[in-house]
């Protein structure tokens, strides 16, 4: 069944910047996205951790507002600021009412483009992230992803935590905020998407007559580093004082433009993926085994600009350590060695299909979506596409990438727990 279209005007400004306007008027509300091109992947070795406090430090003041400013505009508004920073992106997100749109234009202009970093503001935020890095610390299966990141990226940015590490962050200085800010924010590294109650053409006009002077001459495209997989098995324990042993396996992924991303994602489904018991991994260990409350195994899930990882996870109690990890492995290498079964194919392809409209629900679902569509060149009409490319997977083609792209001699395995 065809999916109706989703209705987006796209623009881009003399200066680069690139905007996708959607009209939705059930509700006067708007949701406005301000994404950059720049997040963990952008950090310098030293300072792992700069791109995430520079988001947070956003909306802490500007040269037309300060901190106090900002949150009782939004107070006052009945609207929602937040900002954001990932692994590859950057931004603030705004949803305010629809007659309030001009001053939610406004705000994003002045945070995205005029953030000055003021030091108390600074010490405060610096405080929080170093509590949530602290807190992290603490927690096993945290523990373990970040070590496994760390192997399969080979110390490279991409595959360091998002917020950093403590010494680092410590050290980070308001003129190393500025000084990323300026080389990394600027008008053709950044989208706007904007869905909700709007005249589209209004929009366009108000937007663009608030962007359009901003300019970056400092900025440089930073490029995509290539990464390499690794060319050996590792293993790496780490002792914790917990009662469950923390499991992970793997190795790098792939990029969201693979041309094999939708037969992957059928294959993540049908092994460890999937909702409920109908996945190999969790359907095994976890319901006939009894071997865990979670785990799980995926490939796709963080393919983004950068490839992401092949992640196989299990957490269990240390007298099952050894059957756990065979199991893990053995599940695996039993897909990749006798495929898979055609009602696990039909399976998958009915959960990917019936559950993609609920990425839809919402204004701030579809700006995600069409920030998406923009970033990795999927098409506007990509809501139409998406149920033909998984439907015409065949058994044969998921069998064949599952062999292609997941590695059983050359990955890494991550131990988590008690001695």
């Amino acid at each position: 069944m065809k999916r109706p279209a989703i209705p987006v005007i796209r623009q881009r400004l003399s200066n680069g910047l690139i905007l996708l306007i959607s009209s939705n008027s059930k509700i006067p509300l708007v949701h406005l996205n301000v994404v950059v091109r720049c997040g963990a992947a952008n950090n310098p070795r030293p300072r792992p951790g700069l791109a995430a406090l520079v988001a947070r430090m956003l909306d802490e003041g500007t040269s037309r507002y300060s901190y106090q400013e900002i949150a009782e505009i939004i107070e006052n508004l009945g609207g929602s600021l937040t900002t954001f920073s990932n692994r590859e992106l950057s931004g603030v997100s705004i949803s305010v009412l629809s007659k309030d749109l001009p001053q939610g234009i406004d705000l994003a202009h002045a945070v995205i483009t005029d953030p000055i970093f003021p030091a108390a503001r600074l010490s405060l935020e610096r405080d929080k992230v170093l509590n949530q890095i602290r807190s992290t610390k603490d927690n096993p299966q945290v523990v373990a992803s970040n070590e496994l990141n760390r192997i399969i990226y080979q110390n490279h940015p991409v595959g360091e935590p998002v917020l950093g590490e403590g010494e680092a962050v410590r050290k980070i200085t308001a003129e190393e905020l500025t000084e990323f800010h300026h080389q990394t924010f600027a008008p053709q590294s950044t989208i706007i998407a904007v869905v909700g109650d709007v005249q589209p053409e209004q929009c366009s006009s108000e937007l663009s007559e608030k962007f359009s002077a901003w300019r970056n001459d400092t900025y440089r495209e930073p490029g995509v580093s290539p990464l390499e997989g690794l060319q050996e098995s590792v293993v790496r324990e780490i002792t914790m004082p917990k009662e469950q042993i923390n499991i992970y396996l793997g190795h790098l992924g792939i990029t969201r433009t693979d041309p094999d991303y939708y037969l992957l994602q059928v294959l993540d489904v049908i092994l460890g993926g999937g909702p409920g018991f109908t996945s190999r991994i969790p359907a095994k260990l976890r319901d006939q085994q009894g071997l865990a409350y979670t785990t799980y195994s995926d490939l796709t899930g963080t393919a983004g600009l950068y490839p992401g990882r092949f992640a196989a996870f299990i957490s269990t109690s240390p007298n099952n350590r050894e059957r756990a990890l065979t199991g893990l492995i053995g599940e695996i290498r039993n897909l990749l060695e006798k495929g898979i079964t055609e009602a696990e194919l039909v399976n998958a392809q009915s959960y990917l299909t019936g559950s993609f409209v609920f990425d839809f629900q919402s204004n701030g679902h579809v700006a995600r979506f069409l920030l998406s569509a923009e970033i990795f060149d999927l098409g506007f009409d990509y809501i139409d596409k998406y149920p033909r490319f998984i439907e015409a997977a065949t058994k044969a083609e998921v069998e064949e990438v599952a062999r292609k792209h997941i590695d059983l001699e050359n990955f890494a395995t991550v131990i988590v727990g008690p001695e």
